[in-house]
């Protein structure tokens, strides 16, 4: 037996028979190239936002290394040299430090030399903007941008002379200083933008040359150095394994596992959550066309059943036609995403990370593989949609071809009865004829509209006022850094500007020893030390038996009775402004957050010993303060006792209630600008970040539920346009036996009534209630959000599906009574 290869011939009528349904080619390739348009556009969102997350806890590391040791030893250093797993390593080493008296706004400045490696690979990726060179000469150095406007220098000049007070040595408490302070006069070679977290405390890196560390009294073993290794996968826990034993000046950080947390993945699920709509949307069309453009021409396909066209052979007639149907529909995508995606992705970024992502740590990502897996999950999307039309074109008999027709190919003979109009009946009647083409359109409406009204829903709810109100609870808040003296002069400036309603403000006392004498908090300091993240030298500097160095902190009334709550326990003020009582905050290090506590401390202030009860449960670390401590808790005690036994702290943090008035914040900015060392924080600039990025969210999400909802319209009009042109006939006999055009509109608007109907009724009760569900799922991850119900939103999309879906059909049947009803018949 000899094999026919009819390849040739499947390809031309597979050809031709495309050449003859231009619309539903249209179709097609529009469905296709929107949803391979979505998802690469989506998967570049994605991916730019997990790059960007990387880069950002990079920048605000202020390196892009994965593992930094401090003074290492040269065994150490000679054994990772050794290890495969390092890609890159580099030195840092602290030479001195710049006598910051003449500029209060500069809490420190640090110079720091280090090697090519080490600026190449790890300082230059995570800084901005560099403008000049590294330090070559001796007499260079490298700024910061905000030091040098901090000095007054708004307009930096490369050689230009600035002359500093230095010391060498005393870079931190380990290292004691190596010089008298000199003056020196740098040459200014350069400048960068610092986004590092020491920005954050008015701490700077100066960054010096080789020649002035090798030329200064600082060497190797009298000052600080930092290794700092960039490793080629999950291998810090080795690494570390490697460099053990530690010695006192060492401490080990491993700068991969800063920042992780379970809530980084959603956004990486909502994407996800996003490409597996956009694919049953463009899957429910592309189905919904082939299944319309099948039955229409399936008496041609029996024809060709009936000359001897095998199974296989037809369907490869209908996958040719997908074929290139798809190969058009996916290029148009990818050239769309293409030419937007350099706008549309880092507005995507900013929408899928709010307020949370630095603009320099923008990075889209437009690799070549996801346009590939864009375009790939595109033609799944469309091979999967015309399965089913093919196996219906391949098994289709001669027989059933010729009798086959709209109303009995999806459903029996009902025997079901109406009341009312005939036109009514008919409308009804026509809908149901084809029931899986009914489903499909009213699927893809309700999912257009339903992820419409979902977006809004909770954005909705997402209202940035409540949102500001749970990051503070104060209308601006004042945090006292560093060595900063705030005097009763200053609150007394505060205390005159516009829109004051109250000011309060707490103390603290710094590295201030207590005795636990019943030894309460042996198992806390247990637990603390547990975590790695504690140094021998520190253990022996803060702890001595069952006596601890910590953080005293005075809170007046407005604290105290939010302690109370946070602890849920009744105590008295009487007895807390008495001097009775104590509350102890953890660290952040530590999960001790809310535990049970009891017992008493003995707290040594102005030569006397005073033992004050400890309330019943830990504070947070957060509670007026920013999560620091020592080993041992913080110890928040009554404001009003200090300063009655001549103890008062130094002010660390000053709250004021203005009604959110911008033009209180303005006066307390301006009260602020020439000391140094403070941070303010309003509820006002909170809520205009959050307002912005909610409006990002808002219209990328809107957008594309738009397109989505886009896509279900155009389900319905190609479903519309293939029923009433398959009915032309049928219509021009109704017509023939006295039926009018009114009567016959009128009908096609009730049957695109319907349609709009069902789809609102979906709306109303399943699609409201996946609107809760959602809402109850983003609730978790947003304690603040509040529940709106989008009526207003659903009347308008409601409205918009109605008017298409009456317009559309009318306008079908209009387009075709062009010709005589003779004509129409013949056909």
């Amino acid at each position: 037996m000899f094999y026919n290869d009819t390849r040739k011939q499947m390809k031309l009528l597979a050809n031709k028979i495309m050449s003859g349904n231009g619309h539903r080619n249209i179709f097609v390739i529009i469905a296709i190239a929107m949803t391979t348009f979505l998802i690469s556009t989506i998967l570049c969102i994605g991916s730019g936002y997990l790059k960007s997350a990387d880069k950002q806890q990079e920048m605000l590391n202020g390196t892009a290394a994965d593992i930094i040791l401090t003074n290492p030893t040269q065994q150490q250093i000679q054994a990772l040299q050794q290890n495969g797993e390092i890609v890159y390593m580099g030195v840092s080493r602290q030479i001195g430090f710049v006598d910051t008296t003449a500029y209060p706004r500069i809490n420190s400045i640090l110079l720091r030399w280090c090697d090519e490696v080490e600026w190449e690979r790890h300082i230059l990726p995570a800084i901005g903007n560099v403008s000049g060179h590294y330090p070559a000469s001796r007499s260079e150095i490298m700024l910061p941008v905000w030091v040098l406007e901090r000095m007054g220098i708004n307009d930096p000049v490369m050689g230009q002379t600035i002359t500093f007070s230095f010391r060498y040595g005393y870079t931190d408490i380990h290292w004691q200083p190596l010089s008298d302070a000199e003056d020196f006069s740098f040459t200014l070679c350069g400048w960068y933008d610092d986004y590092s977290g020491n920005k954050m405390y008015d701490n700077a890196v100066a960054y010096i040359s080789t020649d002035f560390w090798n030329n200064s009294v600082a060497n190797e073993t009298n000052t600080k150095s930092a290794l700092a290794l960039t490793i080629s996968g999950d291998g810090g826990n080795r690494i570390l394994s490697e460099t053990e034993p530690f010695n006192d000046l060492q401490e080990f950080t491993d700068l991969t596992k800063i920042g992780n947390s379970p809530n980084n993945f959603s956004p990486m699920i909502v994407v996800l959550g996003m490409i597996v709509t956009i694919m049953v949307c463009g899957y429910l069309l592309i189905y919904n066309v082939l299944y319309i453009s099948v039955t229409k021409d399936i008496r041609m396909y029996g024809q060709l059943k009936a000359l001897g066209t095998t199974k296989r052979q037809m369907r490869r007639i209908v996958y040719r036609q997908i074929q290139v149907l798809s190969f058009w529909g996916i290029l148009s995508g990818l050239a769309l995403s293409a030419a937007t995606v350099f706008l549309v992705v880092p507005f995507g970024i900013r929408a899928l990370a709010g307020d949370m992502i630095m603009d320099g740590a923008i990075s889209s990502s437009y690799s070549l593989w996801i346009f590939i897996g864009a375009g790939s999950f595109s033609f799944f999307t469309t091979w999967v949609g015309g399965r089913k039309p093919s196996q219906i074109a391949g098994m289709v008999s001669p027989i059933e071809a010729l009798r086959f027709s709209e109303a009995n190919a999806s459903r029996k003979n009902s025997r079901k009865t109406f009341h009312g109009s005939q036109v009514f009946k008919m409308a009804v009647g026509n809908v149901f004829r084809n029931t899986k083409g009914t489903v499909l359109v009213v699927v893809s409406l309700f999912l257009g509209i339903s992820l419409f009204i979902i977006v809004n829903g909770i954005l909705t709810g997402l209202d940035a006022s409540h949102l500001a109100d749970e990051y503070m609870e104060d209308d601006i808040v004042i945090e006292v850094r560093g060595q900063t003296d705030i005097d009763d002069t200053i609150l007394a400036l505060l205390q005159k500007i516009p829109y004051m309603e109250e000011i309060s403000y707490t103390t603290k006392l710094s590295e201030q020893w207590f005795m636990d004498t019943g030894n309460v908090l042996e198992k806390y300091v247990a637990d603390f030390c547990s975590t790695g993240t504690v140094p021998q030298e520190a253990v022996r500097q803060y702890v001595d038996g069952n006596k601890y160095q910590t953080y005293v902190f005075g809170i007046g009334e407005k604290d105290f009775n939010e302690a109370v709550s946070l602890i849920k326990s009744h105590l008295s003020y009487e007895d807390f402004c008495n001097g009775k009582i104590a509350f102890l905050a953890s660290a952040t290090s530590v999960p001790y957050e809310g535990v049970s506590v009891s017992g008493e401390i003995q707290l040594p202030l102005m030569g006397e010993i005073y033992s004050l009860k400890i309330a019943p449960n830990y504070l947070p670390a957060t509670f007026r303060e920013d999560g620091k401590t020592l080993i041992a808790p913080n110890i928040y005690v009554s404001q009003e006792w200090l300063e009655k036994i001549g103890a008062a702290g130094q002010i660390n943090r000053i709250t004021l209630q203005t009604g959110h008035s911008e033009q209180a914040l303005n006066a307390v900015t301006e009260i602020f600008s020439n000391i140094g060392g403070v941070v303010i924080t309003s509820k006002v600039e909170k809520t205009n970040e959050l307002k912005s990025s909610f409006r990002g969210i808002n219209f990328l999400g809107n957008a594309i539920c738009v397109i989505l909802l886009g896509i279900g319209l155009m389900n319905f009009v190609n479903m519309m346009y293939a029923s009433v042109h398959g009915r032309s006939k049928e219509l021009a006999v109704l017509e023939s036996i006295g039926m009018t055009k009114k009567q016959i509109c009128k009908m096609l608007r009730i049957e695109g009534s319907i349609y709009a109907g069902m789809t609102g009724a979906f709306i109303f009760t399943l699609g409201s209630a996946v609107l809760y569900g959602a809402f109850q799922m983003v609730k978790i991850q947003a304690s603040y959000a509040v529940f709106a119900y989008p009526l207003l939103q659903i009347a308008v999309s409601l409205a918009v599906v109605t008017v298409i879906c009456n317009l559309v059909p009318v306008f079908v049947y209009k387009a075709e009574t062009n010709h005589s009803i003779i004509q129409r018949l013949r056909q």
